[in-house]
């Protein structure tokens, strides 16, 4: 019986040294492999975008005044070439295409000026006409414009609606806000 429990101990020997070895490997297989290192790439050169001067245009070709003894305002016909030129300009608004939103303000100026040959003391055809040929960088123009609102201001008729205006101006700092302090030269302020 010596023989069978030599062999009995040899096999608990066996399995012993089995199940240890066994256990001590990791749980879940060998190390896994490193990961290579990614190489370092440079940053892509930010482009410098350098705005393009506009040059303003400061003459003025547009007759404003007119022979003030033929006046004979029809504000009923101004009011729908305002709507129509509001109309137009809050299009040009939506347009990607620049040349294309410059045509519809362009078309937008002819009605606000129609509108004030209908009715010369608009002043919200003054104002909306003024904004229009900033758009356009037509600061002559635009300063015309914003002179005959101050000089509206001063008649009592139209004072309130003109010195309404002229507040308007003051209250959007963004209008003619590249030649600011002219605009607001031109309107008294």
């Amino acid at each position: 019986m010596r023989h069978g429990v030599r062999l009995a101990l040899v096999v608990c020997v066996g399995l012993g040294l089995g199940i240890g070895v066994l256990g001590c490997q990791p749980l879940y297989g060998a190390k896994p492999d490193k990961l290579p290192t990614p190489q370092k790439k440079k940053a892509p050169k930010e482009e410098v975008v350098t705005e393009v001067p506009v040059k303003e245009i400061d003459e003025c070709t547009a007759d404003f005044r007119g022979d003030s003894k033929r006046v004979n305002p029809q504000p009923r016909v101004s009011g729908p070439l305002i709507e129509q030129a509001n109309e137009g300009v809050a299009a040009a608004d939506k347009l990607q295409d620049p040349m294309a939103a410059a045509l519809k303000v362009k078309d937008a100026i002819d009605k606000y000026r129609n509108a004030l040959i209908k009715d010369p003391y608009n002043t919200e055809a003054t104002l909306k006409l003024a904004l229009a040929y900033d758009r356009l960088y037509r600061k002559g123009c635009a300063i015309l414009l914003l002179k005959r609102l101050a000089s509206l201001s001063a008649h009592p008729d139209f004072a309130r609606q003109a010195n309404s205006a002229i507040d308007s101006i003051s209250d959007n700092g963004q209008w003619f806000r590249r030649y600011r302090k002219d605009a607001m030269t031109a309107v008294g302020r």
